[in-house]
């Protein structure tokens, strides 16, 4: 019977200790969901970028309603790939396309209001390599800007939307 009651008590023991282990783990879960975790860790670094959580989502979502040119983690960069012309681009991005996916570059156009004709852009940002070119087209002029000379890839339907708006620049020559 002795024996019995030692392997009671260590049973007992051993379970108490477990129980107090597990309320301590507990209690020190922190009170964030894993949303705030994460949009905290892409306010502090700007320059990291998790393509799946953050420029994925901009599929279908306009440039002005998501404030990319100005508040987006992407918009220091913009200014300093465009420097005198950031100012004028954000400006005269006023009737735009939303931001289109194909491969892993995603699209978005924007132009004058009333006057497309004029001032207009594209955007291409290359997920994969972290990399914008933006290519503006004003007053039948084209420039094309091209973060750290890299030249993005450009097919199928953008390429052919491209296409047509640089062959409409030379006709108006």
């Amino acid at each position: 019977m002795n024996y019995r009651a030692k392997y009671i008590s260590a049973v007992l023991l051993t379970s108490l200790l477990s129980f107090s282990c597990k309320k301590e783990s507990i209690k020190s879960v922190p009170k964030t969901d894993s949303t705030s975790i994460k949009t905290e860790a892409l306010k502090a670094d700007s320059t990291v970028l998790n393509p799946n959580d953050s420029l994925y989502a901009l599929v279908d979502k306009s440039v002005i309603g998501t404030q990319f040119l100005t508040k987006s983690s992407l918009a220091p960069r913009l200014q300093k790939l465009l420097g005198a012309n950031y100012d004028e681009m954000v400006k005269n991005w006023n009737t735009e396309t939303p931001f289109e996916k194909q491969d892993n570059i995603l699209h978005a156009w924007g132009c004058k209001q009333h006057d497309c004709n004029t001032y207009s852009y594209d955007l291409y940002i290359d997920v994969k390599n972290n990399k914008i070119n933006v290519y503006k087209f004003a007053e039948s002029k084209l420039t094309v800007f091209k973060e750290d000379n890299f030249d993005i890839e450009i097919k199928d339907n953008f390429l052919k939307d491209l296409d047509i708006k640089k062959q409409n620049t030379e006709t108006k020559k």
